[in-house]
């Protein structure tokens, strides 16, 4: 048994079965990471024990350390090394957000755990901004955000499927614009998940396709994706074989274009009697 010198916080193993789970849903899942961890885990053992609030009984409350947890799990370990917390639970959230060596918050676990300190213990977001530091814009701009996300697309981001970036600034502009595209490319998502560059690659194009391109690329982003690709991988190659000397031609086609276009506007630009110093502006 461990006692921390500076919080007087007991550190000790407790079973895993103790834990409730209950911030469960304000975490996102990141299973490249739990991997990372695991395979840590089966080299190192648990380095950094988690957080937990003493609860009824023999349980605990599991507030910090939702992935730690699960790779312990995958290594089929029982146990968890912990920091075991006395006191009121939405204070130790506080704390959990404050932290100064705590690990830098996905916007969306954020907002989540902020939520929570709103809606579950009834606290004013002027109260939740003085307890975390923060100006009251902060708190209000994160619960707007998390407010504002269908429990859909929640759903994605926890999984990791969808960055909280990528569903704040493609999903939620779609969702409001043509709700069923939201829709179905969320259901996609779930089954094939895009990188956030790829899924940002993807809006692109899609903002400036016409309406059946948009069908085809909300039902099938992923194939959308490598059809780009390999046009783009064609275009390499295409570009590689002819060298300079094609590139060289393309540049006089583009310039001829151009040239046989100003050719054309010769007849209207220059006419008799124009005043002279619209001539020397266009000459």
């Amino acid at each position: 048994m461990v006692m921390d010198p500076g919080h007087l916080r007991e550190v000790k193993e407790i079973e895993i079965a103790q834990l409730q789970l209950r911030y469960g849903h304000t975490r996102i899942e990141w299973p490249q990471r739990v991997l990372a961890l695991a395979s840590s885990i089966e080299r190192f053992g648990q380095i950094l024990p988690v957080i937990v609030l003493r609860g009824e009984g023999n349980s605990f409350v599991l507030l910090d350390g939702y992935l730690r947890v699960k790779a312990l799990k995958r290594c089929l370990r029982d146990t968890v090394m912990a920091e075991i917390w006395e006191g009121k639970e939405e204070e130790a959230l506080v704390e959990i957000l404050v932290r100064a060596n705590s690990r830098k918050w996905d916007l969306l676990e954020e907002a989540a755990l902020l939520r929570e300190l709103h809606d579950q213990y009834h606290l004013s977001q002027s109260r939740i901004a003085s307890m975390v530091g923060r100006k009251q814009s902060w708190v209000s701009g994160r619960l707007a955000l998390y407010n504002g996300l269908s429990e859909d697309l929640l759903e994605l981001i926890r999984k990791g499927s969808v960055s909280t970036w990528a569903a704040t600034r493609v999903m939620v502009p779609i969702a409001r614009a043509i709700p069923e595209h939201a829709e179905v490319l969320s259901e996609n998502l779930s089954k094939a998940s895009l990188s956030t560059r790829e899924l940002a690659q993807w809006f692109r194009h899609y903002q400036k396709a016409n309406r059946k391109q948009r069908e085809n690329m909300v039902h099938d982003p992923l194939l959308f994706l490598k059809a780009l690709r390999a046009k783009e991988d064609a275009a390499e190659a295409k570009a590689l074989k002819e060298g300079l000397e094609g590139k060289w031609l393309r540049d006089w086609r583009v310039i001829g274009q151009m040239l046989r276009g100003l050719i054309k506007d010769i007849a209207p630009l220059f006419y008799s009697g124009q005043p002279h110093l619209d001539r020397r502006i266009l000459l």
